[in-house]
């Protein structure tokens, strides 16, 4: 089939519509979202195919790119970062980049208590997810708003972190645990023994997120950054150091295109995700450049990233390199090289901060899950989406209305830049329960992505349904909490059950087999994440074996 008889193939199947092809530019969408619902155009809007995330200006900053990359994802995997020894950036993305696990992920949201508001939920911390909990708000009638309530919560399925302490000291051992005092957390405990404490949102999927202009559900982490915190512009006193006249001086930086580096900074010193109340970066730098980097996690030979610094002596654990080395590689000399210390740390601690954003961001840039079943179908594979997915994309474009937000080929406006919608409240809670949106609240929270979607549950930003078949229900009966500031585009859809399973099939062509199978560049070292919430140093987790660029047992869907 010639390509003029191929697209026009495509355009018959996908029912009509205007054509509205997207092209990313830098960490921007430009807009394809159709006619506004009426259609929408054909599945070229969605390729994902040679587009990448837009470059910061990191000539003064970076002096290998490479070097970088393989700083970034071990900063990125390694558990001796977190207060505890145990915790990870990679222990809340352990699972194509989100987290799957159902024993003590819930927050008790923002009533402060666990459990129903109306009728039955599993309560408590520690508690275990199970199927029957979903969705968090259930109706006698999924397809009608107003159908009795049989159960409703506030609770948030999120990601268990570390137990609430205070930090006296960082620390040197196996696991490397700080020195850090022992708080009684009020919210996290059963019988007043601390469990580790949950987050307040579910964790998104970090594959992709380099293109968004703002990260985190609420937008926090900026599109500037400030080298320091997640907050750009708004920390006044933020500053890096770089060599003047040989000692280390304060320079302030506004680094565009970075919203990546700026969320990344934030979970580190976090006293919920990863750290004792009370430690800094240059005190977390002090103590990683003292480590042996992924000391005690196994690292594959073929790792498509790491695999060449594997120390494949002594059970393959760790890496035949120093955090030290590896800054010089990855960064210029006058961001590293100055004599003396400011407030007692060196300028390699002071800037540890710096070089954990960037170089964390120049990692995840590689993390482009681009040849799910839409890309091929999208440059021509007219077999390669099932009669049910080509519906399933009509009537996404179309009478479902979902690519006015899960536009272009991220499946989301979160790329759009400032002047893009991004943000939108879609009736998941009332106002009252999260304002979300840093800059305009109004219980707006970031369009996720769409792409492996089928492997990131569970779903929205409270984590509150398990199944894309629960989604589906959610957004054809218009929400669940529709009100004054809830987007226009959310509204009962008519859609037949039909019509349901065709759109959960579409949604099921998101998912690039290389995200499923760990294949490079979705591939890593080990990761042992604790299972229940009186997990303490490695015992009682469950370990996610190290695998090389040709993958490994392959990820699945959430399963409560």
């Amino acid at each position: 089939m010639d390509r003029r008889k191929r697209w026009t193939a495509v355009r018959v199947l996908v029912a009509g519509g205007t054509l509205c092809y997207g092209v990313l530019l830098g960490r921007a969408v430009t807009n394809v979202s159709g006619d506004g619902g009426s259609g929408g155009g054909d599945a070229a809007q969605f390729s994902l195919a040679g587009k990448r995330p837009a470059e910061p200006d990191l000539a003064n900053f970076v002096k290998d790119r490479a070097a970088a990359i393989r700083l970034g994802k071990a900063f990125f995997y390694d558990q001796q970062a977190s207060g505890d020894g145990v915790q990870a950036c990679a222990s809340c993305h352990f699972s194509a980049g989100a987290d799957t696990r159902v024993r003590n992920s819930l927050n008790p949201g923002a009533n402060g208590a666990f459990g129903a508001i109306t009728g039955v939920f599993t309560t408590g911390p520690n508690a275990t997810l199970v199927a029957a909990d979903f969705p968090f708000h259930k109706l006698s009638d999924a397809n009608n708003t107003r159908s009795a309530v049989v159960r409703d919560t506030d609770d948030i399925s999120g990601s268990q972190g570390v137990f609430l302490r205070s930090f006296v000291q960082i620390g040197f051992g196996s696991p490397a645990s700080d020195v850090c005092n022992s708080v009684p957390d009020p919210t996290f405990n059963v019988h007043g023994t601390n469990v580790r404490r949950v987050t307040g949102r579910n964790t998104p999927t970090n594959i992709n997120a380099a293109f968004n202009f703002r990260n985190f559900w609420d937008g926090r982490a900026r599109n500037e950054f400030n080298g320091v915190d997640p907050h750009g512009a708004a920390t006044a006193n933020a500053v890096i150091f770089r060599t003047v006249g040989g000692v280390p001086k304060p320079v302030k930086i506004l680094l565009r295109n970075s919203s990546a580096a700026s969320q990344a900074v934030g979970p580190p010193n976090n006293i919920t995700e990863m750290s004792c109340d009370g430690r800094s970066f240059p005190q977390l730098g002090r103590k990683l450049m003292n480590l042996i980097p992924l000391n005690g996690q196994k690292v594959n030979p073929t790792e498509s990233v790491l695999g060449g610094l594997a120390n494949t002596s002594g059970g393959g654990r760790g890496l035949n390199a120093t955090y030290v080395g590896m800054i010089q590689d990855a960064f210029k000399n006058d961001l590293w090289n100055a004599s003396g210390t400011v407030g007692g740390f060196s300028q390699m601690e002071l800037n540890f901060s710096l070089y954990w954003g960037l170089s964390i961001q120049l990692w995840e840039d590689t993390l482009i899950s681009d040849d799910a079943p839409i890309d091929r179908f999208a440059a021509g594979n007219t077999a390669a989406l099932s009669a049910s997915a080509v519906r399933g994309l009509g009537l996404f474009t179309g009478k479902g209305r979902c690519s006015n937000c899960h536009k272009g080929p991220t499946f989301s406006d979160a790329a759009n830049g400032e002047g893009g919608q991004a943000f939108a409240n879609t009736g998941v809670r009332p106002v009252a329960a999260d304002t979300g949106d840093i800059l305009k609240g109004q219980a707006r929270f970031k369009t996720p992505t769409l792409r492996n979607i089928e492997l990131t549950g569970p779903y929205f930003h409270n984590g509150g349904q398990a199944t894309l078949a629960q989604v589906v229900d959610f957004y054809n009966r218009g929400a669940d909490f529709a009100g004054a500031f809830t987007d226009g585009q959310i509204r009962p859809l008519g859609l037949s059950s039909g019509e349901k399973a065709d759109l959960v099939s579409f949604l099921l062509s998101l998912t690039d087999n290389r995200v499923r199978n760990r294949k490079g560049p979705f591939d890593g070292p080990e990761i042992c994440v604790p299972i229940d919430g009186l997990s303490d140093g490695v015992s009682n987790t469950r370990c996610i074996p190290a695998v090389g660029a040709a993958g490994g047992a392959p990820f699945v869907a959430f399963q409560p």
